[in-house]
């Protein structure tokens, strides 16, 4: 009976040889020995006594050979036997390897010195979409783009050279787009220690790296979000604090200018107070709204209304290399605000937009009622889910570089010359969304301008 690798047939067959020799050997030794009675019986009549003892001696040798023979034999059957089971368990432990191999979830591969294939495990099938016998013998030459294949085959040739292991990052695009591999690469020796390929294991991290870039985002627009709103405090109390000095002087001034009527020189100079002091108001009534201390006065408003209504402002505000599109929604978009507050966010919005479009060119502002999810915050990383309307307010201008994105809502910040701006134009509109809350957030891809997505809860969500 064998079993599945022909292992007791293998034994059987070599057992039936053995046993057919011994049968031989005895067959032959009988032999000897009829011939010896023979010539026994013949010798006896002619009396050769001589003739007669060697044919028994030949008898006696005879079996001596035949047992010396079979002891060969059974040491020769043990010998082949041990030599078979040695055999047997080497293939027994290469199966045993190979169904590891196949077993573990990472990707497994062996190369040659020239980078052939020799094996590769199911999960570099299942990563590769082919089979193992299209793999076999081919290089990544045959496999890779040859940007991708450059890269793997000098990493595969580190280990080959240094005769060290080593850990590389592979990128690969792959049916399900691109895939990241965590890779070590092994040299693979012979029995005399010569290097006659490499080993390697990878592992896909690619969920691992989104996830550590995705938990990175967050915790930097958490720390965004905390850095503004300690900005804000700061801004208020500073703004407060300065009021009241501010109130001081400019009282003062006025005192000063009734009792300077006489001197022409000295109340330009009281009026030139009175200029500087509004204009330090104005900057201050700019950090009450940053800081949203501000008082606002609440009240349903459609914001489509708003966004039609400013049209005109817009028109005298913008100059005319710029064309001003509005595509509001159909449906009414009911949020309780302020309405001179939102008006002044468009406003505020649209002077940025003019300012990054010198040459002229579009200015769009689009509405839509807005679902706000887990995913949406999740992926974004503020937010709270309910019903929003949605203000977008796009250019076709310089854009803004990544490294300030993070930084155009803070009071003071500007690219302009100091001549041309406060930088409290954005801040301003950050504190007026914040008090309505609400949610902005700026987007630029490269050379594509900007917009900038303003979220109000809608009066029902309120």
């Amino acid at each position: 009976m064998t079993d599945g690798h022909g292992g007791a047939g293998f034994f059987q067959k070599a057992g039936d040889k053995f046993v057919f020799r011994l049968v031989i050997y005895a067959f032959l030794v009988l032999l000897v020995g009829f011939i010896a009675f023979i010539a026994d019986v013949l010798l006896d009549r002619y009396d050769f006594t001589l003739f007669k003892q060697a044919a028994a001696d030949g008898f006696v040798s005879g079996f001596a050979v035949f047992v010396g023979l079979c002891l060969f034999e059974l040491y020769l059957y043990k010998s082949r036997g041990r030599a078979r089971q040695l055999e047997t368990d080497a293939r027994t432990a290469d199966t045993m390897l190979l169904a590891v191999a196949q077993a573990i979830p990472d990707l497994v591969f062996i190369k040659d010195a020239e980078g052939r294939h020799l094996m590769v495990n199911k999960a570099v099938e299942e990563f590769t979409g082919q089979a193992a016998q299209h793999l076999y013998g081919k290089t990544m030459a045959d496999l890779l783009p040859s940007d991708l294949a450059a890269a793997c085959t000098l990493s595969d040739s580190e280990p080959i050279t240094t005769g060290k292991p080593c850990r590389v990052e592979e990128r690969f695009t792959t049916a399900a787009g691109l895939r990241i591999l965590d890779t070590i690469k092994t040299p693979l020796r012979n029995d005399q220690g010569d290097i006659i390929g490499i080993v390697g294991i990878s592992r896909d991290i690619t969920e691992k790296i989104n996830a550590e870039e995705e938990r990175r985002l967050l915790q930097a627009q958490l720390l965004q979000s905390q850095k503004m709103e300690a900005l804000g405090h700061l801004a208020g109390g500073i703004a407060h604090d300065f009021s009241n000095v501010l109130t001081v002087i400019m009282g003062f001034t006025d005192v000063l200018k009734k009792k300077l009527t006489n001197d022409e020189i000295l109340m330009q100079q009281a009026d030139q107070i009175l200029e500087a002091s509004l204009r330090a108001r104005t900057l201050i009534k700019g950090l009450f709204a940053f800081s949203s201390r501000q008082k606002i006065d609440r009240k349903p408003l459609n914001l489509n209304d708003i966004i039609n209504g400013g049209r005109k402002l817009l028109l005298q505000m913008i100059n005319e290399r710029i064309a001003i599109k509005m595509n509001c929604c159909d449906a009414p978009l009911t949020v309780m605000g302020d309405q001179l507050q939102l008006e002044r966010v468009i406003m505020n919005l649209a002077a940025n937009a003019q300012d990054a479009m010198p040459d002229g060119g579009d200015l769009v502002f689009n509405t839509a009622s807005f679902a706000m999810g887990d995913d949406f915050i999740n992926t974004h990383g503020y937010g709270v889910p309910g019903s929003y309307a949605l203000l977008t307010v796009s250019d076709r201008g310089i854009g803004v570089p990544e490294e300030n994105k993070t930084k155009i809502f803070e009071p003071f910040f500007t690219t302009k010359e100091a001549e041309k701006g406060t930088g409290l134009g954005l801040a301003i509109v950050y504190g007026i969304i914040k008090q309505h809350n609400g949610f902005i957030n700026v987007s630029s891809p490269p050379g594509q301008g900007t917009t900038f997505s303003v979220f109000l809860p809608l009066a029902k969500s309120v």
